[in-house]
């Protein structure tokens, strides 16, 4: 499911657990969750998104994303 920051996943813990010193061990949690870390974006802030504009017949305008910087397998790829 991965988790929504610290407040986020207190809170849902809390409907249905409870244990001494949830919050700490949340925080803990989130702050050296390995996968977190390597996905999370090294610019801050982040660039907003600008809408395209509106093509006035198909195939006008084509775009592409270019993806840079993904990590390898563990093939190599």
């Amino acid at each position: 499911m991965g988790y929504f920051g610290v407040n986020k996943t207190l809170s849902l813990l809390k409907d249905k657990f409870h244990w001494p010193h949830m919050r700490r061990f949340v925080q803990r949690h989130c702050h050296r969750c390995i996968s977190c870390l390597q996905s999370k974006s090294k610019t801050i802030p982040h660039r907003l998104n600008t809408p395209l504009p509106i093509a006035c017949a198909p195939w006008v305008n084509i775009n592409m994303d270019f993806v840079l910087g993904l990590l390898k397998t563990q093939k190599g790829l």
